[in-house]
């Protein structure tokens, strides 16, 4: 009987182990789909090797050849719930995925080799997909972020086709002194603020930005700021996939000047010279004579008598944008791909005068972009990534030499600085027109035509290579990696200018009707002049090695990251000495993490970075940069689950940790002294003799050290409703220390510059929500609603300030970007007025004011208009930023929007709308209710006389709170509507995923209280006249083969 027994077991084992080594070579096939139909691009890999795998085709069907012996199956794709099969006796399987509602399973990217789930996350991150970031026409990838991130403030200054990237910050400023902008890593390749307009969005997978310390530690000496990260696509195995995408769009500025008509300006100027104001344009008188002013009414005489506006005479209604991108992915087992090739083309608004020259004087940008991101996995247990991309930019602009101050035309049209009255744009015989009046400037018709193009060039390629070990004959989830990465920046110019000078053009002289040269004796234009230059060379190699360590130890998981890191950054001026060649910049570190996660329940995470610079000396390179966060899903506790059934997840989190900032606003060597010859020279000897002598006109401070944030964040994440609304919170804290500051305690009489020392403190702390609401209607609706919010304040604690005379003149106590300026208090309104208001300066006689002039408030009472009446009358960045999406599906359409703004700030409009409010050049719709004696009582703008105590002169002399407003603004940022077309008609074009669609970028202000001609983020910068900002309207088509 125990023979039989035997024998019967040995039987079972035999056929037990033929079933299992049964599974090896056998052929799984079968249909993956979701609740609308097949699911392609899925992807189906076997558990026990996870290198063997495929992706479903476009109508959802995969097979796989098994290597295993398990027989388990793993589906997944993105954006729903993964599922495990074993197909131990089966050959053909048909899976239907569910919806990932709780994006709880989501993979979220915190760089360094870093990856985590949404439901372990400790820290403050906000994450897009690339997907949401294409529904904006842009042609910088950080504009397309605006309005859709917490905590991402942006401000897009100018549309200049190229130069069009917005300004950004994470969660505000938080130093006065040295960078604000966030470190941005492009797998794991640092870039610019001015590099990231260069991506392609066709290239990106996600955005993910890292708000807290708790997730920037482990980039210690520059996660101060906050990090970006961006990820690229990669392809999947499977067929090769070819996608197609040509976008056409339409380009139309969001704003432009309004003026008045020559009629209207030189009624105006006829009120000076009748003598209503102190200085008189007598140059003038001719153009009021005898019957001038009523052909100026009439346009009956446009070359004696023009009416010119300039800004239409020159620009374009609409200039065109072109994108197209051709993508192909694919792969097997052991090689996956993604290739990636972009084109962008900008056009300028100006009309195209240059063109029968034989050159393009407009502005206009073209870019190439490259991408080639490889996985290769030799083995069960080795992976290699190799990247390759490049971008290739060309941006032309007009040369403004003929300008002679160095201002470019778009400031001279926003300036108002070209009369509409002084001249035609031709002659009647067709030569240039000019005026010889001394306020004429250079016919900018002229300009655009003859003076030429400054040309730029940008190229930039970057090559990453990396490879991961799995360490498991060591122990279980040990695996170790390393990466090279190189990137190299080139610039260079070419341009073909003429100087004004050169530029044919006449004036009319009545009296002998003779059309002169402006240029005496000029009758015949010289050749262009061609010059070129190269400008820097930038290059940066990172290297990185290290430990990564996962495991589950049933209800137990742990965690842990140890690497290294050195980051060399060289820039090569072409051309300069080799002292000066020999300037690289090092960073280097190591960085340790561990965090621990009970039941997915109970989590911790310990972080700490040993990070060194050469931006100091020895002594001071390296510093510790901790932090620790700790989180609890308390939605998994059975006294919220059994009482509160509406929640289906609900974590709090908590971080504090320390990071730092070496980019502290100085030169790269500043803790040493620097030497310089002297100018007056010494004398030496018997016989007197001057030489030239060493001097020290900086002292050095070898205890520079780095800034540094010690960053507080709580936070909670929920979702409600059967995963129906999300939340999340988020509250903030950061302390700045050690600011470099120029000590302002000691007197100018110690007889040498200062150097700088770690002496400021500045606060910054605010709060972000985040809400989002998804749900459908019926079986084929779905919708969203997606609402963010970040509120950031910053406060000077300490800058090492004089002592002022007055507290209120004080930086410390008030926001980074505070403007102090005068208080405006009404007009001068009568001579009793004039008699005893205060003087603008103890030298300014009284017969220099006059009525309808800007009167300002004497807060010091000593009857003098000076510095000291100055005060802090606001900010000038926004603490409040926002969005607002939504959207909806139905079928094969699609639609979404998205409403961005900014609130709680001011805006000079002395340097956007007011800027050529001058009556002498042109005039504006404002000077229409300028004070007059008649209009003394209703009166909003100043007496036209362009006194500088009116805040006309552009220097800031005597700006006050009457140019300054509240720039709050709601833009209407996004707009698309797309279709895709039915499979079953992509087939018989014999292409797939067909796709229509129109999108729309800066549609339109919502809401402002500023005038319409101005832009409210352009008006933020230093300057008037930048390129306005551009609205997209854009049509496009995609399809893959």
């Amino acid at each position: 009987m125990k023979k039989f027994i035997k024998l019967f077991a040995l039987f079972v084992a035999l056929m037990a182990s033929h079933a299992t080594f049964a599974q090896v070579g056998k052929t799984i096939t079968g249909t993956i789909s979701d609740n609308r139909g097949p699911l392609p691009a899925a992807t189906i890999f076997e558990k026990e090797f996870t290198n063997n795998g495929v992706s479903t085709d476009e109508n959802g069907k995969f097979k796989l050849k098994l290597r295993g012996q398990q027989g388990i199956i793993v589906v997944k794709s993105i954006g729903y719930l993964s599922q495990e099969i074993n197909v131990s006796t089966k050959t053909t399987v048909n899976v239907s995925l569910k919806e990932d509602a709780t994006g709880l399973e989501e993979v979220v990217v915190l760089g360094v080799g870093q990856t985590t789930k949404k439901i372990t996350l400790t820290g403050a991150v906000s994450s897009i997909s690339g997907t949401q970031i294409r529904q904006s026409p842009s042609a910088s990838l950080q504009n397309s972020l605006a309005g859709r991130l917490p905590g991402f403030f942006s401000q897009q200054r100018s549309g200049q086709p190229g130069r069009d990237g917005a300004d950004f910050q994470i969660r505000g400023i938080s130093t006065y002194s040295g960078g604000t902008t966030p470190l941005i890593i492009v797998d794991d390749v640092e870039v610019t603020s001015d590099q990231i307009s260069l991506i392609d969005q066709n290239e990106v997978e996600n955005v993910t930005i890292l708000k807290d310390a708790s997730t920037t530690a482990v980039y210690g000496v520059r996660g101060a700021n906050g990090v970006i990260i961006i990820t690229t696509r990669r392809g999947a195995s499977g067929k090769p996939t070819l996608n197609f995408k040509n976008e056409t769009g339409l380009q139309t500025p969001t704003q432009r000047p309004v003026i008045n008509d020559g009629y209207t300006t030189l009624n105006l100027l006829r009120e000076r010279l009748a003598g209503l104001y102190t200085n008189p344009l007598t140059s003038y008188a001719d153009y009021f004579s005898g019957d001038n002013l009523q052909h100026y009414l009439t346009n009956d005489d446009p070359y004696n008598h023009p009416n010119i506006n300039w800004w239409d005479e020159v620009m374009k209604k609409v200039s065109i944008q072109n994108r197209i991108n051709f993508d192909i992915s694919g792969g097997n087992n052991t090689v996956k791909y993604f290739v990636n090739l972009g084109y962008l083309y900008q056009g300028g608004l100006f009309k195209d005068f240059s063109e029968d020259q034989g050159y393009n004087s407009n502005y206009l940008y073209n870019r190439y972009n490259f991408r080639s991101n490889i996985d290769i996995t030799p083995n069960k247990s080795l992976k290699i990534k190799i990247d390759l991309s490049g971008r290739f930019g060309v941006t032309n602009e007009p040369n403004d030499k003929p300008w002679n101050n160095g201002g470019t035309t778009f400031q001279y049209l926003w300036n108002g600085e070209l009369s509409s009255f002084l001249y035609p744009i031709y002659w009647p015989n067709g030569l240039i027109a000019s005026s010889s009046s001394s306020l004429t400037k250079p016919n900018p018709v002229a300009n655009l035509m003859y003076s030429g193009y400054n040309r730029s060039y940008g190229n930039n390629i970057s090559a990453v290579t990396s490879a991961n070990q799995q360490l498991d004959f060591i122990t279980p989830g040990l695996s170790a990696n390393v990466l090279l990465a190189f990137s190299t920046d080139y610039s260079f110019s070419s341009n073909l200018t003429r100087n004004s000078g050169e530029i044919l053009a006449y004036t009319y002289d009545p009296a002998t009707q003779r059309y002169n040269p402006v240029t005496a004796n000029l009758y015949r234009m010289g050749a262009l002049t061609r010059s070129s230059s190269s400008t820097l060379t930038k290059k940066n190699l990172n290297i990185r090695a290290g430990l990564n360590y996962n495991r589950d130890f049933g209800k137990h998981n742990i965690g842990g990251l140890a690497l290294i890191n050195r980051t060399t950054s060289t820039v090569l001026p072409v051309g300069a000495s080799t002292v000066t060649l020999l300037d690289p910049y090092n960073i280097q570190g190591f960085t340790g993490k561990v965090n621990y996660a009970y039941n997915q329940k109970y989590l911790l995470d310990l972080t700490a970075a040993y990070n060194g610079s050469d931006r100091f000396e020895s002594s001071k390179r390296y510093k510790w940069f901790p932090a620790v966060s700790v989180g609890w899903n308390l939605g998994e506790e059975s006294f919220v689950k059994n009482n509160l059934k509406f929640i289906d997840f609900f974590k709090i989190r908590a971080a504090y940790g320390i990071t730092g900032n070496d980019n502290i606003g100085t030169s790269t060597f500043a803790y040493q002294k620097t030497y310089t010859t002297g100018a007056s020279g010494a004398i030496f000897g018997e016989t007197p003799q001057s030489y030239t002598g060493i001097i020290e006109p900086t002292l050095g401070n070898t205890n520079i050290t780095w800034m540094t944030t010690e960053d507080f964040n709580a936070g909670i994440d929920m979702k409600l409703f059967n995963n129906k609304l999300s939340v999340t919170v988020d509250y903030f804290r950061k302390l700045t220390k050690d600011i470099l500051t120029t000590p302002g305690l000691i007197p100018s009489s110690f007889g040498a510059a200062l150097p700088p020392y770690n002496l400021g403190r500045v606060q910054n702390r605010g709060y972000e929500l985040d809400l989002t609401y998804r749900d459908k209607i019926g079986e084929n609706i779905e919708f969203f609603v997606n609402t963010n919010l970040t509120f950031a304040k910053n406060k000077v604690l300490y800058r090492d300030e004089p002592a002022y005379l007055y507290d209120g003149l004080a930086l410390t106590g008030k926001p980074v970007s505070a403007v102090f300026q005068y208080t405006y208090d009404g007009f001068y309104q009568s001579l009793a007025d004039l008699y005893t208001a205060p003087r603008l300066a103890a030298s300014t006689p009284l017969s220099s004011l006059q009525l309808g002039s800007v009167k300002y408030k004497d807060l010091t009472g000593d009857g003098i208009i000076n510095a000291n009446d100055k005060q802090y009358i606001g900010n000038n960045n926004p603490n409040y930023t926002g969005g607002l999406s939504f959207g909806f599906s139905y079928k094969g359409f699609d639609i979404s929007t998205l409403f961005q703004g900014s609130f709680d700030y001011i805006i000079n409009m002395n340097r956007g709308a007011f800027a050529y409010a001058r009556p002498d050049r042109v005039s504006v719709p404002w000077n229409l209710n300028r004070w007059t004696p008649i209009t003394a009582e209703n009166a909003t703008f100043p007496e036209l006389s362009g006194s500088a105590q009116n805040g006309f002169d552009g220097s800031g002399s005597y700006w006050s709170t009457f140019w300054f407003v509240k720039g709050d603004y709601i833009r209407w940022k996004n707009f698309e509507l797309g279709y895709r077309f039915p499979s079953s008609f992509s087939k018989k074009l014999h292409v797939n995923n067909i796709r229509v669609y129109a999108n729309g970028y800066n549609m339109g202000i919502v809401y402002t209280k500023l005038p319409t001609s101005v832009d409210p983020e352009s008006a933020l910068t230093s300057s008037a006249g930048e390129y306005p900002q551009q609205r997209v309207f854009n049509f496009g088509v995609q399809f893959g083969l």
